[in-house]
């Protein structure tokens, strides 16, 4: 990879990153005033439910079929084309969506006993229009999906990613209103929801505008049908795999339900303390890496290929090691100091920061697999993807048996770290190549940066016990604040060793 590329890779996931960690940061924003509102109670675990469908589409749209099926082509069109198979998309997903939105309107507590089979009495808390609200939510977050993958076809990651932002000001704003004007927190949500998707989706069209991807005239657009079989073969592929990931954490709530109220909800915010590191740092990796990849398979350049894939995986192993190394000792701080003003006690606080220790051992292998599913579609088997995932889904139920046998919310949640170990192992399997290299981590420069990044690690944990816990005796309050800056700061250290030391060992193989 010569320097041009790196510099335009660095920076197209710099854009992405900046992007998804403000959108991310909003998020934690609306689940803090979300516990602090409602706690850990069935009324809040209705609210998980109606935020988990728009993130849920959202994220089946635009990691799934559209951006295995939909970029590459508009890429490789010209203007005329690409803006025609914009619009023949737009007609499609908005007719589909428009009539899922229909059936979640006559039958809401249809999707209620699927996302969460635990909850009753769900018809007294969706009425004042809930129910309409979402139905309308429904459809234009599907359109949004679209609007994104046109935007990232055209290299516009930052107003795509922006859109997440948007979105989650808005559910804070309803939130904010429903606390001020002391309404019912559900109506309220759904209007933020409402809101959030409509702007997000004006947003997205005005930058399209802007840019011109819609075209000049429709008139002009008459190119044919553009959405051939390959690529509704490829869509389809795309999104069913995409559909299962997303619905672990879907699963595991639901399956949380069945241990009592509250549950859920703990589950869900253990789980989105995860998704922050892992969106920013280690996904991201994965979305900057497929077009590189597909070009590099386009052009049968198997060495570039597998060089690219190697220095993928190793960036997503070494951050992935700094992100458990500096975020297990001092997620209790964290937990405290994003849920600890609402109505969650301690008990509830320790009992979601175990959760969030044992979520966090999912990072390293969801880097893995996300880098490997990346290789296999760049190689146009997206089929393949789907395969290897639907086998890894049939045993979740079975790594959530012991959970709920044993009534043990800790035990249930090993079920997100397992999974994504057995799918990192059958992707990589798959994919070949440098993800099965036994060397790929044997450099003597990578192992020595591997073992200072533990060594900063520990004296960050010493550090903490020595000098930052006797804060708490005078000051408690300020306790919080001090571990998580020493958290973000040993972060920061331990990953520079690490990229600092992969970077060496690089520029010694390429001479």
């Amino acid at each position: 990879m010569n320097t041009q590329g790196r510099r335009s890779l660095l920076g197209a996931g710099m854009l992405l990153s900046l992007a998804l960690m403000a959108g991310r940061l909003a998020g934690f924003g609306r689940e803090m005033l979300l516990a602090s509102s409602l706690g850990l109670s069935a009324q809040a675990d209705v609210a998980i439910v109606l935020l988990t469908i728009p993130d849920l589409l959202v994220n089946l749209l635009l990691s799934g079929g559209i951006g295995i099926a939909l970029i590459p082509a508009m890429r490789a069109a010209d203007g005329r084309h690409a803006a025609a198979l914009f619009w023949q998309s737009t007609l499609v997903v908005g007719g589909v969506f428009t009539l899922i939105g229909l059936g979640f309107a006559m039958s809401p507590e249809l999707w209620f006993r699927v996302l969460a089979p635990g909850l009753d009495n769900i018809g007294k808390m969706l009425e004042g229009g809930v129910s309409y609200a979402m139905a309308v939510a429904i459809p234009l977050t599907a359109l949004a999906g679209v609007t994104t993958a046109a935007l990232n076809a055209r290299d516009r990651f930052f107003v795509a990613g922006s859109g997440t932002l948007i979105f989650n000001l808005c559910v804070i704003g309803g939130l904010m209103l429903a606390f001020l004007f002391e309404g019912e927190y559900l109506i309220w949500l759904c209007a933020g929801i409402l809101a959030g998707t409509v702007l997000r989706w004006l947003s997205q069209w005005a930058a399209m505008m802007h840019v011109g991807l819609l075209g000049k005239r429709l008139g002009n657009l008459n190119c044919g049908w553009l959405l051939d079989v390959a690529m509704i073969k490829s869509f389809a592929a795309g999104l069913a795999a995409a559909s299962l990931l997303i619905l672990v954490p879907v699963v595991l709530r639901a399956a949380a339900s069945w241990l009592g109220a509250g549950e859920m909800a703990a589950f869900n915010y253990a789980i989105k303390l995860v998704e922050l590191p892992l969106a920013i740092l280690i996904t991201t990796l994965a979305t900057v890496a497929f077009p590189r990849l597909s070009e590099a398979h386009s052009k049968k350049d198997s060495v570039g290929f597998d060089r690219f894939l190697q220095h993928g995986l190793r960036r997503s192993i070494v951050l992935s090691c700094a992100v458990i190394l500096c975020g297990w000792p001092f997620v209790d701080s964290a937990v405290a100091l994003l849920f600890g003003m609402g109505r969650i006690d301690q008990a509830g606080l320790a009992h979601i920061a175990t959760l969030t220790q044992v979520a966090l051992l999912s990072v390293p292998w969801a880097g893995i697999s996300g880098l490997a599913a990346a290789a296999l579609n760049a190689r146009l088997q997206p089929v393949r993807v789907l395969r290897r995932t639907l086998s890894v889904m049939l045993i979740l139920p079975l790594l959530c048996l012991p959970g709920l046998w044993l009534h043990d919310a800790r035990l249930l949640m090993w079920a997100l770290p397992g999974f994504h170990l057995i799918l990192a192992f059958n992707l990589a399997w798959a994919a070949g190549g440098v993800c099965l290299r036994p060397g790929l981590l044997s450099s003597r420069t990578i192992l020595a940066g591997l073992l200072a990044m533990i060594l900063v690690a520990v004296l960050a944990s010493i550090f903490d016990v020595l000098v930052i816990a006797p804060i708490g005796d005078w000051s408690p309050g300020a306790i919080e604040f001090w571990r998580v800056g020493l958290a973000g700061l040993s972060f920061f250290v331990v990953a520079g060793v690490g990229l600092y030391a992969l970077r060496c060992s690089e520029q010694s193989q390429e001479k």
